[in-house]
C-alpha cells in the first residue's frame, strides 16, 4: 500500500514534465507540488466557509474553488513552455488573495500568504528566471501593502464573528507555513538527489580521492608521481574483423557486457580502470593509492579477465580472446581537461605495457622484467626472447605460463 502511494505521489509530481531537461524537470516538479498544495489550501477554505455560512459567503466559496481548479491543473500548463505554469500559478494566487482579503479584511491573516508567495517564487521559477522572481516578489509586496491600507475590514466581514475570524487567521498562518515548509523540504530533497547523482558520476569517472579533491576544488591541478605502479593493457583479438558485420546496438551491447565484467573485476582487485580505447581496456594499480603488491593485484586481475572472457565467449557465441600486456615501474598520474575531465597516467612504463600487449600471445599475458620479479613467487612464467620495443629499446620480457583458475586466492 505504501509502495502504491509512493508511486502515485511520484507520478503526480512528475506529471507533464517529460520532454524538458533534467534541471527543468526538477523545478517543474516543484511547480506541481506548489500547485497541489495551493489547491488543497483553497479547498480547505471553501469547505470551512461552506460549513460556516454558505449563503452569505458564496463569493468566497466560489473564489476558492476556482483558485483550486487553476492551481491543481499546474501540470497541464507545462505544455506551453517551462515557466508558463509557474506564471499562471503565481498570478492566480497573488490576485485571488487580493480578492479574498477585500472580502475578509486583514484580520483574517489572508494577506500573510503573500510572504510565502514571494519565497516560493524562487523555487518554482529558479534562478535562471530572476526577472520573473523579482516581478512576482514585487507584486506580492505591493498587494500585501495595499491590502493593509485598503481592507482593514472586508465587504463580507459582517457575516463572520470574531471567533471564526481568529480560526481563519490560524488556518492562514498554518497553511502558508506548511506549504513553504513542504516546498523547501522537497527542494532540498531534489538538491540532495542531484548532488548524489553528481557525486556518483564523479566516482564513476575518477578514483575516490581524486573525485573528492575535484568536488571541493574543481580548479585544482592534480598531478602525482609514483615511484612504482603496475599498468595493464588488454585488447580483444581480432575484434574489428569479428564485429564488422554487427549492427551498432549489438556491437555496443557486446562491448558493454565485456567491459562491465572487467570493471567489476577491477574493483574486486582494487585496481583503477583508466579508460577504454575501442576494444582496449587499460587499468593501473598503485595509483592514485599506493599499495605494495600492485603487480600481484594486476596479475590477479589479468587472470580473472582471461577466465571471464572465456565464459563470455561461450555465452555470447563469439570467439573472444585477449592479449594482455603488463609493465611495472614509475608513472605520472593526473587529471587533464577543464570541461571534460579525464584521469590518466603517463610514463615509459605505460608505453612498455602497451607494446607488450600488442606482442602478447592469444589468451596470454606478456610481462615486463620488473613485473616478473614482483610476481614470480606466485605465477610460473616463461622467459621470452629479448624484444626491441619501439621507443623503449631492447627489453627482457616474460610470458605467463598458465593463468591460475582461482587467482583471487593468492592475495
Amino acid at each position: 500500500m505504501i509502495g502504491l502511494l509512493r508511486r502515485f505521489v511520484d507520478g503526480a509530481l512528475r506529471a507533464g514534465i517529460s520532454g524538458y531537461d533534467r534541471e527543468d524537470r526538477r523545478r517543474l516538479s516543484l511547480v506541481n507540488l506548489a500547485g497541489y498544495l495551493s489547491s488543497a489550501s483553497s479547498i480547505t477554505y471553501a469547505v470551512n466557509f461552506a460549513l460556516y455560512d454558505y449563503r452569505n459567503l458564496m463569493p468566497l466559496i466560489i473564489g476558492n474553488l476556482g483558485s483550486a481548479l487553476v492551481t491543481a491543473t499546474a501540470p497541464f500548463w507545462h505544455r506551453y513552455n517551462s515557466i508558463f505554469s509557474a506564471s499562471v500559478l503565481s498570478f492566480t494566487v497573488a490576485f485571488s488573495l487580493f480578492y479574498f482579503v477585500s472580502m475578509l479584511g486583514t484580520d483574517s491573516g489572508t494577506h500573510l500568504n503573500y510572504i510565502g508567495g514571494a519565497a516560493i517564487a524562487f523555487a518554482i521559477f529558479g534562478l535562471k528566471h530572476l526577472r520573473w522572481i523579482v516581478l512576482i516578489g514585487g507584486i506580492c509586496i505591493v498587494l500585501n501593502i495595499a491590502s493593509e491600507f485598503m481592507f482593514s475590514s472586508g465587504s463580507l466581514q459582517q457575516y463572520i464573528d470574531p471567533a471564526f475570524m481568529k480560526q481563519l487567521y490560524v488556518l492562514s498562518a498554518a497553511s502558508i507555513i506548511g506549504i513553504v515548509t513542504l516546498i523547501v523540504w522537497y527542494a532540498f530533497m531534489i538538491a540532495a538527489d542531484a548532488e548524489r547523482r553528481s557525486n556518483q558520476l564523479l566516482l564513476n569517472i575518477f578514483p575516490p580521492r581524486i573525485a573528492d579533491e575535484l568536488r571541493y576544488n574543481p580548479d585544482i591541478s592534480i598531478a602525482d608521481r609514483f615511484d612504482e605502479a603496475t599498468v595493464m593493457f588488454a585488447d580483444i583479438v581480432g575484434f574489428t574483423e569479428m564485429t564488422s558485420n554487427m549492427e551498432p546496438d549489438e556491437l555496443v551491447n557486446l562491448l558493454n557486457q565485456i567491459f562491465t565484467e572487467f570493471d567489476a573485476l577491477a574493483i574486486k582487485h582494487n585496481a583503477e580502470k583508466i579508460k577504454t580505447i575501442g576494444d582496449e581496456y587499460m587499468a593501473v594499480c598503485g595509483a592514485p593509492d599506493p599499495v605494495e603488491d600492485h603487480a600481484l593485484r594486476i596479475m590477479n586481475l589479468a587472470c580473472d579477465m582471461l577466465i571471464a572472457i572465456q565464459k563470455l565467449s561461450m555465452s555470447t557465441g563469439h570467439d573472444l580472446q585477449l592479449r594482455i600486456g603488463v609493465a611495472t615501474g614509475p608513472i605520472t598520474a593526473g587529471v587533464i581537461g577543464k570541461t571534460k575531465f579525464a584521469y590518466d597516467v603517463w610514463a615509459t612504463t605505460v608505453n612498455i605495457a602497451s607494446r607488450l600487449q600488442s606482442t602478447a600471445q592469444k589468451s596470454g599475458v606478456h610481462l615486463s622484467q620488473p613485473t616478473y620479479i614482483a610476481i614470480r613467487h606466485a605465477y610460473p612464467c616463461i622467459r621470452a626472447p629479448r624484444l626491441k620495443l619501439k621507443g623503449v629499446g631492447l627489453q627482457q620480457t616474460w610470458y605467463l605460463e598458465q593463468p591460475r583458475q582461482q587467482p583471487e586466492e593468492i592475495l
